[in-house]
């Protein structure tokens, strides 16, 4: 196995935590990954793994960092203020949560909901001061610079500020500057990040964490605007994945929704299981690293 892959992960909301056990089933095939791009929570993940953190000890820690905030953070055991069709909807489609629980019961005049500080003091247990030069992988966080309306590959400085931008879900927090640019997660344009993808990075080995289709009827204009930014993403998704070479279409994970956190130690494992089962189906490490 001579051959390194570049390794693209997403995945929305607390579902990116199942690049845990993606890296696990990686590490354990003998695969080489020359650089990491990563969006949202799996940014966070995949920053803790080019580190050095031991990945047996990340479930625990990503577990315990979203019991602590679950309830600045999504609140999903009581999704207060909603009615049981729409707490429903809400638990299948993370963009209508931000805009049914955030944007439309949050004074509109305001430019996110929740302040950094409510989570800060976790990621800068996790990072510390540490920055992209400290890693043992290289590393791009996939970001969205709100003035441009484009993508941002952040791969330099601080990676405390970085992990923040990978996770600053526009309307539940504020936009991370940096120089001149005003930068939010990319995860709900596209929860891939594919759009950087060139000669350099390839072979491309990208890992796709479906979501379910929504399982109840449409009722108000909120949910058809939020299953509309579903589709679109998707699409998107599809459309970029047509310039990889290799994917892994994790379906096991597609039982579970985005905010549930509970469930984090069963989404690891199936992930790991799911990814060992492709990789030996399709014999992808022969294919891709000899």
């Amino acid at each position: 196995m001579s051959k390194a892959i570049t390794l693209v992960l997403g995945g929305m909301g607390v579902k990116g935590v199942a690049s845990i056990g993606i890296l696990q089933s990686l590490h354990n095939h003998n695969i080489k990954i020359k650089r990491i791009i990563a969006s949202g929570i799996s940014g966070l993940v995949s920053g803790q793994y080019a580190l050095g953190t031991d990945l047996n000890v990340l479930t625990d820690e990503f577990t315990q960092f979203f019991e602590k905030n679950h309830r600045n953070l999504w609140g999903l055991e009581e999704l207060s203020g909603l009615f049981q069709g729409r707490r429903s909807r809400a638990l299948e489609s993370l963009s209508y949560f931000l805009r049914e629980r955030l944007y439309c019961n949050a004074n509109l005049q305001r430019f996110s909901v929740l302040p950094w500080n409510t989570i800060d003091p976790q990621i800068k247990r996790f990072f510390r001061d540490n920055t992209f030069s400290d890693l043992k992988v290289p590393l791009a966080i996939s970001t969205i610079d709100l003035k441009q309306g484009r993508e941002v590959l952040l791969n330099k400085g601080s990676l405390y500020e970085s992990m923040k931008a990978s996770i600053a879900f526009p309307g539940l927090f504020t936009p991370i500057r940096m120089a001149d640019m005003e930068l939010v997660s990319s995860t709900l344009y596209c929860e891939l990040p594919l759009l950087s993808i060139n000669e350099k990075d390839m072979p491309v080995l990208a890992i796709d964490i479906p979501n379910a289709p929504p399982r109840h009827n449409l009722h108000s204009l909120l949910e058809i605007v939020a299953l509309t930014d579903d589709i679109r993403n998707a699409a998107i998704k599809e459309r970029l994945l047509e310039k990889v070479a290799y994917v892994l279409r994790l379906e096991s994970m597609k039982k579970y929704r985005w905010g549930n956190y509970h469930q984090i130690p069963l989404m690891v494992n199936s992930a790991r299981q799911e990814t060992d089962k492709l990789l030996e189906t399709i014999t992808l490490s022969q294919k891709i690293l000899e």
